[in-house]
């Protein structure tokens, strides 16, 4: 039984419990398409680039839920009942991880940037390590990095998010003052594993430099 169906199979007999009542079949594969980010069934089908079978590669998954939005609204007769994007959703996801098809992480593509930081936050050495030589040359303990700004693009084949953000410190009161900020932007490139909205882990490209206007500041004093 192929990802696409197992999905659909369990999103119809999850609204019948929820309802008492049934959804197509056919609908239930147009919204499950959506999901993985096509604007049709057939679309998801004949994508042999991405296809649905790698999924169990990805690392990280992305649902459309706009798409799932739009899908819901552009076909026909689909009952009232039927929930809004961000839960039938959840209602496929938890039907991928139930069959195990996947294992990864689940974003949520309405609040990307907020998961884009947690995971950066729960590792931020994918970031740091990046700018060691920049720490070296302060006298200063690293322990708090900020993501100020994210913005996203998609991509044929990937999903590349600018972050710019601080890390900051604590100086070494018994050393000179080298500076206890370093700003950074990072470049985080995830590239696709299986259908429209499943990626590999993320791989991240730092530069930054430390921030030395406090330096000059207590120079002028």
């Amino acid at each position: 039984m192929s990802i696409q169906k197992d999905c659909a199979d369990h999103l119809r007999a999850t609204y019948r419990n929820m309802t008492g009542e049934k959804l197509r079949s056919g609908h239930a594969h147009e919204l499950v398409a959506a999901y993985f980010g096509y604007g049709t069934a057939a679309a998801l089908q004949v994508d042999v680039t991405f296809p649905l079978s790698s999924l169990e590669e990805a690392e990280i998954l992305i649902p459309d839920i706009d798409g799932i939005n739009r899908r819901r609204t552009e076909l026909s007769n689909v009952p009232a009942a039927v929930p809004e994007g961000r839960a039938l959703a959840k209602i496929i996801s938890e039907s991928l991880e139930a069959a195990g098809h996947f294992t990864g992480e689940i974003w949520d593509s309405t609040y990307l940037s907020d998961d884009i930081n947690d995971f950066i936050q729960r590792d931020p050495m994918v970031i740091e390590n990046q700018l060691a030589g920049e720490i070296a040359t302060t006298n200063a303990y690293f322990d708090e990095l900020y993501i100020e700004e994210t913005s996203v693009e998609s991509h044929d084949d990937s999903l590349v998010a600018t972050l710019s953000g601080s890390l900051n410190g604590e100086q070494d009161q018994d050393r000179a003052f080298h500076g206890d900020k370093i700003k950074f932007t990072s470049i985080m490139t995830m590239r696709r594993a299986a259908s429209r909205v499943g990626y590999f882990e993320p791989e991240f490209e730092t530069g930054g430099s430390v921030d030395d206007s406090m330096y000059y500041e207590l120079d002028d004093q």
